[in-house]
């Protein structure tokens, strides 16, 4: 895991600025403490590569790599099955010096072309430049887990893992895209987009290729989600076959020459890892749960359950840890600091996240990365498998129906009601369906009063959808067709604040749920595997039992990364100025994006508690931080 930076005049005339360069490579040092090396290729290409070592610790892997004279690369990733590649590289010829994955990667590119992507089973973004033929070769991971940014200024083509190691380079980049701020601001929606908040900075789609040859730059899709179903096979079959491909997804994901630990709530997801790892490789691995509110004590809402149902997380991971004897560790969330950690997070993420979660997480890996450089993690399940059975339980319902399967519908619909109430899941339906159509959105906040906060820069945007357009519906159910949105929209988003909180701490992160194979299997399954009788992820579920605790498997109750920010913004725990007073200093009315009038009346009604403003405030905050940290002339002045 580590940071890449590049550049390739796409002209002869425009000279690289090699101590620029290798200024701005510093600015991903935490991406790769263990090495930083910036080399000039030839006159029109420079690489630059900050290393965090991962497998083969030597300084011999250290990038940029150069195979046979002729190829150079830079990579931040893993390719989990580089042995069985090298196997088979071996045996065309390919001599190996390392004994690491990024060569592994260099040479099935040297052999198999561009196509060699799709043998790889891992997540990346990493660029090959080819010195005979002049070609720049560029690579993002299906699912985007590795984020990789890309600009043309000035006839040069650049890129990096973080945007800002671009600025350091080019300062005149520091240009938000207030189209990009408004949607973030009004429906959350972030990385699922090419667009970043700088204006001329752009993210490779995920499951896409670059190419760089004589001046013309191509981007190609690799990979899509599958076609077509497999509706007759049986659930017992299936769930053998699931059971194989996710313990080997976290076999593969235990390779490292460092310690591996495991970011780990009460849930089924990371659970389930936690006692394949130990399998795998025996031992005491070190855990990570964070307590988010006092006595961690998370309770359902009452708005969507229908009844109060109360668990101690914190209280239920250590059981877990203990009877596994791993080394149990509980961060508890401290938001005394809010401001400065919301800085730090929006300085790492370069945009603003819907979720405050990002706030316990930089302070839960703040403690891991002094035991371990690589964490499992559970994210990518509920996606796949259908886990927020409250947008998915009708999608389910109604094909249950058009299979003419009434009475299971029947049953489904009556143990849905023992758990929810039956108006929030048509309440979640309607906002699935805001993500085709514009006017729902901007009626929802007509009525809430939330459009007249809104300032001139921020009052038109464009209305861009929650997933991208990737054909491939599984079996074609409705079902299948929400479970693409999410995987292929919001997932995208978690990823990217997954990858730069973890980064940000020097830190490596892997998830089982994201191995391709994994994922081509359960697309292909039929929608009763996934969703069965209101519960999401069945098939994992069953396939666990006899594994996993039952009282783990069969939770019905979904409470997430519940953080509690609408608590935090009534709170008065926060010393000398209360967070939300930000918002109403001269230095951010003055940026024309929020009105005052509608600030004012948007945080007086939070604090009444005559409504519940919290996420909008947290996006608000999250845009004025950003603005001082990337656009404010005394921070911009930092990259010259």
């Amino acid at each position: 895991m580590c940071g890449i930076l590049g550049i390739l005049n796409l002209r002869e005339t425009v000279p690289i600025q090699e101590r620029r360069f290798r200024h701005a490579l510093t600015t991903l040092r935490h991406r790769g403490p263990d090495a930083e090396i910036a080399r000039r290729i030839s006159d029109d290409v420079m690489l630059g590569h900050a290393r965090l070592s991962i497998i083969d610790l030597r300084e011999v892997s250290n990038q940029p790599m150069n195979i046979l004279g002729r190829y150079w690369i830079v990579y931040n990733g893993e390719i989990y099955n580089y042995k069985e590649l090298r196997i088979e590289l071996e045996q065309q010829g390919a001599i190996f010096k390392t004994d690491g994955d990024t060569e592994v990667l260099l040479y099935s590119y040297a052999i198999w072309g561009t196509s060699c992507v799709e043998r790889f089973n891992g997540m990346w973004a990493f660029a090959i430049y080819d010195t005979q033929d002049c070609i720049l070769f560029c690579s993002r991971d299906r699912f985007g887990v590795k984020p990789f940014n890309y600009t043309i200024d000035q006839d040069q083509f650049l890129f990096a893992s973080e945007i800002k190691a671009l600025l350091a380079y080019r300062p005149t980049l520091a240009e938000p895209d207030f189209d990009a701020i408004s949607n973030y601001c009004r429906t959350s929606v972030g990385a699922q987009n090419a667009q970043s908040w700088f204006k001329q900075v752009r993210r490779l789609p995920p499951g896409s290729n670059l190419l760089v040859s004589d001046g013309v730059i191509r981007i190609q899709r690799y990979w899509q989600y599958p076609n077509g179903s497999e509706q007759s096979i049986g659930f017992e079959e299936a769930k053998e076959r699931y059971s194989e491909l996710f313990q080997d997804a976290v076999r593969l994901r235990m390779r490292s020459d460092v310690p591996v630990g495991i970011t780990l709530s009460s849930g089924v997801d990371s659970t389930s890892i936690a006692y394949i790892m130990g399998q795998v490789v025996p031992g005491s691995h070190h855990s990570f749960t964070s307590s988010l509110v006092p006595e961690d004590k998370l309770e359902t809402d009452t708005n969507i359950y229908a009844s109060r149902v109360a668990i101690n997380e914190s209280v239920i991971a250590k059981e877990v840890a203990d009877a596994l004897g791993y080394q149990s560790h509980v961060v508890n969330s401290d938001y005394s600091n809010f401001i400065s950690t919301l800085d730090r997070v929006v300085y790492h993420l370069e945009s603003g996240n819907s979720s405050a979660a990002v706030i316990p997480l930089m302070q839960l890996l703040g403690v891991a990365k002094d035991y371990v450089t690589v964490l499992l993690d559970g994210q990518g399940a509920d996606e796949l498998l259908g886990g927020y059975i409250l947008s998915t339980f009708w999608p389910s319902i109604a094909d249950l129906l058009m299979q003419g399967r009434i009475a299971e519908a029947g049953r489904s619909f009556r143990v849905f009601r023992e758990t929810y109430k039956a108006s929030y899941a048509v309440k979640m339906a309607l906002r699935n369906l805001s993500n085709d159509i514009n006017m729902v959105t901007r009626i929802h906040q007509m009525v809430t009063g939330r459009d007249s906060v809104f300032g001139p820069a921020l009052r038109k945007y464009t209305r861009w959808k929650d997933f991208v357009d990737r054909p491939g519906e599984g079996d074609g159910s409705n079902l299948g067709q929400i479970l693409q949105r999410q995987h292929s929209g919001g997932l995208i988003n978690l990823l990217h604040y997954g990858d730069a909180i973890s980064m940000a701490n020097s830190l490596e992160s892997r998830m089982p749920f994201l191995d391709y194979r994994l994922v081509e299997y359960v697309w292909r399954l039929p929608s009763r595997h996934k969703v069965h009788l209101a519960t999401g992820k069945y098939i994992h579920r069953e396939a666990m039992r006899g594994k996993v605790p039952s009282k783990i498997l069969d939770q019905k109750v979904k409470f997430g990364f519940n953080t509690p920010i609408a608590q935090w913004f009534k709170s008065q725990q926060f010393g000398k100025q209360h967070p939300l007073d930000l918002l109403l200093e001269p230095r951010c009315l003055e940026r024309g994006l929020f009105t005052e009038v509608g600030t004012r009346r948007m945080i007086y009604e939070h604090r009444s508690g005559h409504s519940d403003h919290a996420t909008l405030l947290f996006r608000m905050l999250s845009v004025e931080l950003w603005f001082r940290r990337f656009i404010d002339a005394p921070v911009a002045a930092q990259y010259l």
